[in-house]
């Protein structure tokens, strides 16, 4: 950590004697790099230690108990014990595949039926229209309105009530800002054209979002919170003009500290607390998916914002049309960011994780 921090002192030096100062994705990205994955790799190395030996065939097992409606983990307990009392890797995979199919050919609760034609109904309406509206997110709707059909079908299966805690609902309208954001971005640029497979990841990482929030994680005020802190940092970046000299310091203190603690603190705070990796882990995956969404939503329009200021992109550096910056949210917002963002979370994790104290029996 030592390291870490020389780092990042030296890079915030660096930052306050450059003639110009560059945009905050360049701040960020220039700084992880190097550092992330040394300090992600030293801590991830512990956590893989501290994790309990079971094998491949119980996990895998346990994977699909855990995915069991309520009223069916008692069998699916029972096989668990099952598989315990095996011996031999070969008798052991068997036994647990077969489960596995057991499972994946159970019908929910109230059968098949009604959860896929809802499903059906909801894309074709959806692609209807979208078709009519904004044809070039017709891709986008289908896979998007698919996805989260698919996963509220399963919770019904699963006689699963989705959770409306704070997390939940924040997570829920920062998918709601980013796909209004990308709607708001196409109107004002026509000839952009959203790709079928930037179309689909997109829906997949929206989608992937509304799962933390619905199905996932018990959710972490500490780490929904951080997220829309780092959203925050990165409007309030995009929107500072130059400082006075005497503030060039702090400036670029915060332009570094800021989206390092967003995702180390929570995660190193929750793993401290809980004394394990798994709270760390838990709060990093809610800081991503709060803060994915609602960073996506302020990258398009303030990069519309910035183009027809200079007609450069939203961090300064490139002469470029309008239309570069949709790829540049979607390359940046939904993977580098996020990587960036679990690398430090993993970390915070598992060093809060290493230092937590010991209980006293």
């Amino acid at each position: 950590m030592i390291l870490l921090l020389a780092w990042t002192i030296a890079y915030g030096v660096v930052l306050t004697l450059v003639d110009e100062r560059p945009g905050p994705v360049s701040v960020v990205v220039g700084w992880a790099v190097v550092p992330l994955l040394w300090v992600a790799l030293s801590q991830l190395r512990w956590a893989v230690g501290r994790v309990s030996v079971t094998d491949p065939a119980t996990r895998l097992l346990s994977a699909a108990v855990a995915a069991l409606p309520t009223g069916r983990r008692g069998w699916g307990r029972a096989m668990l014990a099952e598989l315990a009392s095996l011996e031999g890797r070969a008798a052991r995979w068997r036994f647990a595949l077969s489960c596995v199919r057991a499972t994946l050919s159970l019908p929910p609760a109230g059968g098949w039926p009604v959860p896929t034609a809802v499903v059906a109904l909801a894309v074709a309406a959806v692609a209807a229209v979208g078709r009519a509206a904004m044809p070039g997110l017709t891709v986008f709707a289908m896979t998007f309105t698919g996805l989260v059909g698919a996963l509220a079908a399963t919770a019904v299966a699963r006689s699963h009530r989705p959770r409306l805690a704070v997390p939940a609902v924040v997570v829920t309208l920062g998918v709601a800002a980013a796909i209004a954001a990308t709607v708001y971005f196409l109107r004002h640029e026509p000839a952009t054209h959203l790709a079928a497979p930037a179309a689909v990841a997109l829906a997949v990482a929206l989608a992937g979002c509304l799962f933390v929030a619905l199905a996932g994680p018990r959710s972490s005020h500490l780490g929904a919170g951080a997220g829309v802190v780092f959203a925050a940092w990165f409007l309030l970046s995009n929107r500072s003009g130059e400082p006075p000299a005497v503030l060039v310091p702090l400036l670029g203190a915060v332009l570094v500290l800021v989206p390092m603690a967003a995702f180390f603190v929570p995660a190193f705070v929750a793993g401290r607390s809980g004394r394990s990796f798994r709270p760390g882990l838990r709060a990093a995956m809610w800081t991503v998916a709060v803060a994915m969404p609602l960073t996506y939503a302020v990258w398009l329009p303030e990069a519309l914002r910035r183009h027809a200021i200079d007609g450069r992109t939203l961090d300064g550096e490139l002469l470029a049309p309008a239309s570069a910056n949709l790829a540049d949210a979607l390359a940046f917002c939904l993977a580098i960011f996020p990587i960036f963002g679990l690398a430090l979370g993993l970390a915070g994790a598992a060093l809060g994780a290493r230092n937590a104290p010991a209980v006293r029996r």
